[in-house]
């Protein structure tokens, strides 16, 4: 999970967010979340829990990512943060499994799965 900066520039894009750094998809390496949107929840940035099929996943948070997609129906089911419902997050590029969508009320945030990152 290395730090990469966004290659591509879009018209109109200021300077300094063409060379923000970004966490990109491992499959694709379309760019999902700038760097700066990390975040802590429950006091830390870095969390591991195992789903109801017994696999671990270690994701990491962010505040915003512009390059993933939630998919699916909302769901409280095993939710790893309390009162949080989730939905699948997917790399809008190639549709990979990035991670998961959590909201409660007017607090959202995204858990991205260190292993499905570059």
């Amino acid at each position: 999970m290395g730090k990469e900066t966004q290659p591509e520039r879009t018209p109109g894009q200021d300077r300094a967010a063409s060379t923000e750094e970004w966490v990109r998809c491992a499959v694709c390496g379309h760019a999902l979340a700038r760097e700066a949107s990390r975040i802590e929840v429950d006091g830390r940035h870095v969390h591991t829990f195992v789903n109801p099929a017994g696999h671990e996943f270690t994701i990491t948070c962010f505040s915003e990512v512009p390059g993933a997609r939630g998919e699916g129906e909302e769901s409280t089911f095993w939710s790893w943060f309390r009162g949080f419902a989730w939905r699948i997050a997917r790399c809008a590029s190639c549709g990979a499994h990035v991670g998961w969508f959590f909201r409660r009320e007017a607090s959202v945030f995204w858990g991205l799965i260190a292993a499905n990152l570059r």
